[in-house]
């Protein structure tokens, strides 16, 4: 423990040096871009790609190495212009509230003549002039703040949309307003904070799920909402924040504490560690030395929801800390070992579980603890230029002479995850593909540790307010996906998403292992397990969504999807419709 305590208290009180910056919001288009640019070979980067919290500054930093590749096409351009514009901060410093496209031009190709350089800013991407000389002073910025030694971006955040589902006579809608801004102080210090409100009401299978577990999935707190004004406009209310400091410690070591989510992976699942879950109170450091970088990550948890926790009672709490350790010795490789260890304390930390190198198994083993401890491994690997392949696998627990005899005994509890990424797929500009599998084994991420007044709940479970910290689905299926994305022209986005998935309901009063909230002790047979026990349900869907962007980070969306359920028998739960969106990513829920 003292070593743990002196580890920290050097970190917090050593000199600060301004390096890092906020994460990037996942779903973001600048995602896509980076993946681009390395998997096509246009930049020679030492960024993990599997730390899907991707910082600002170094991703712009990266990706102005690719603005010079030959093989730019135009909407190659528009793609990093885009993130550019998003990123003004970290562009050059001299001529501060030009336009910032103007500026990427003449700072990122200097020298360039008529013939090399791309075509005009005004042509290839958005052109404006600042509103009432305070607005928009830059494409992507509302407004800013710009001085030596303060600067914020506060920006609006808009998305309203509308969808009708077949055989429902429910509006689903969606309503949501809110607020981001992000800044930094003495150039040392970074900061972000988002606020959202929003009513909505959901498909039919969502709304299934948030009757099952008590809770809106990536959300906390909510209450009903029923319009006034308009008949059966009916659903949830809710209010979501996501707020977080950073400084750096030094020049390879950064800290950061606030509320938010984290993903762990490559792919478009995470086995590991995804952001599927509302967010939650957590202390990060981030270390990167040479080809290696390393993450510790302490953080506050709910171990049940607050519709199961009614009255002005304080949730209980669990706690977890993990440690993400990646090897990247090429551009075309990279590895990450995964730990975890999830625990309940009656109101403290466990101190021990601070010490940020040793095992957490070897530390359990000295408490004598009950504790559910994990590991995994991320792989990633681009073999030729435009394909990459990426993995992962999860380990709860696992004995493998029990594996050798194919007993399905119940604790032999993993999960694997293999893709692959095919870009400018037959040569075709921006026709990107993406196919994933997913299969995790019943039992996997459960516990046996319950809480007192709740015996129906694992304290330990890999969860946060009845939500998955990893897959939506939890444990007991198969999955695979399938996306084609594809931009004809600059600003119109395409996405098509195939997904079919094999999963185990268990039936009134019994437990089969999907469930990671029930406490494995309740299992029904310690043998012949096996994915898809319970209630066998199948969900195959194909969703097409279309966005089209009418200025910088304003969108006007179509989406419709075909989604069928089947246990005894088929259930249609088709749905189209459409919105706008402003600073704010397209997702849906699709599991």
């Amino acid at each position: 423990m003292r070593t743990s305590l002196t580890w920290i208290i050097t970190l917090l009180c050593s000199h600060l040096i301004w390096s890092q910056s906020p994460s990037i919001l996942r779903g973001d288009p600048a995602y896509h871009t980076y993946e681009r640019a390395e998997i096509l070979g246009w930049i020679d980067t030492t960024m993990f790609s599997s730390l899907n919290n991707y910082d600002r500054k170094l991703t712009t930093s990266f990706l102005k190495e690719a603005w010079n590749h030959k093989s730019l096409t135009s909407k190659d351009q528009y793609d990093l212009l885009h993130v550019f514009s998003d990123n003004y901060e970290f562009l050059d410093d001299g001529s501060k509230f030009k336009n910032v496209i103007d500026k990427i031009i003449d700072v990122f190709r200097p020298g360039s003549d008529e013939d090399a350089a791309p075509k005009r800013a005004d042509k290839l991407y958005f052109k404006q002039k600042p509103i009432l000389k305070y607005f928009y002073k830059t494409p992507a910025n509302f407004w800013q703040i710009e001085t030596p030694a303060f600067q914020m971006y506060v920006n609006p955040i808009l998305n309203i949309n509308y969808l009708n589902q077949v055989d429902d006579d429910r509006i689903i809608f969606q309503n949501t307003r809110g607020v981001e801004a992000r800044g930094y102080i003495d150039g040392k210090v970074y900061f972000y904070t988002q606020l959202l409100e929003t009513q909505r009401a959901f498909p039919s299978f969502t709304e299934a799920w948030i009757q099952k577990f008590g809770t809106i999935p990536g959300q906390g707190f909510y209450k009903r909402y029923r319009s006034e004004i308009i008949d059966n406009l009916q659903g949830y209310d809710y209010f979501q924040t996501r707020a977080y400091v950073g400084f750096n410690v030094s020049k390879s070591i950064a800290a950061e504490l606030g509320h938010g989510n984290h993903f762990i992976g490559d792919g478009y699942r995470s086995l590991l560690l995804s952001d599927f879950s509302t967010n939650y109170f957590y202390l990060k450091f981030n270390t990167r030395i040479w080809k290696l970088h390393y993450q510790n990550l302490f953080a506050e948890l709910a171990p049940i929801s607050t519709l199961v926790n009614p009255g002005d009672r304080i949730l209980p709490k669990k706690y977890t800390a993990m440690h993400y350790l990646a090897f990247k010795p090429s551009n075309r490789f990279e590895i990450g070992l995964f730990e975890s260890v999830i625990f309940g304390r009656e109101n403290h930390f466990e101190l021990q579980y601070l010490n940020p190198i040793i095992l957490y198994r070897a530390v359990e083993h000295t408490l004598d603890s009950p504790d559910n401890v994990m590991v995994g491994l991320n792989t990633k690997w681009n073999p030729v230029k435009g394909v990459s392949l990426y993995g992962q696998l999860l380990l709860d627990e696992f004995k493998i002479s029990e594996v050798k005899k194919q007993s399905g005994w119940w604790a032999n509890k993993f999960g694997i995850q293999a893709g692959i990424k095919y870009l400018n797929a037959l040569g075709i500009d921006h026709l990107d593909l993406q196919l994933e599998y997913n299969a995790v084994r019943p039992f996997t991420y459960t516990h046996n540790d319950t809480l007192s007044g709740f015996p129906n709940y694992a304290v330990a479970s890999y969860s946060h307010s009845n939500q998955s910290l990893a897959h939506p689905l939890g444990a007991n299926f198969r999955e695979v996906v399938g996306i084609l994305r594809y931009k004809p022209v600059n600003r119109l986005y395409l996405q098509i998403k195939g997904l079919y998935s094999v999963y185990g309901v268990d039936p009134q009063g019994e437990n089969w292992g999907g469930n990671i909230l029930l406490p494995y002790t309740s299992r029904q047979q310690d043998y012949g397990n096996v994915i898809g026990q319970g209630i066998k349900t199948s969900v195959s869907a194909i969703g097409l969504d279309a966005s089209y962007e009418i200025f910088h980070n304003y969108f006007v969306d179509f989406q419709a999807m075909w989604r069928q359920t089947t246990v005894e028998q088929k259930v249609d739960q088709h749905y189209w419709g459409g919105g706008i969106r402003v600073n704010m990513a397209n997702l849906t829920y699709d599991y």
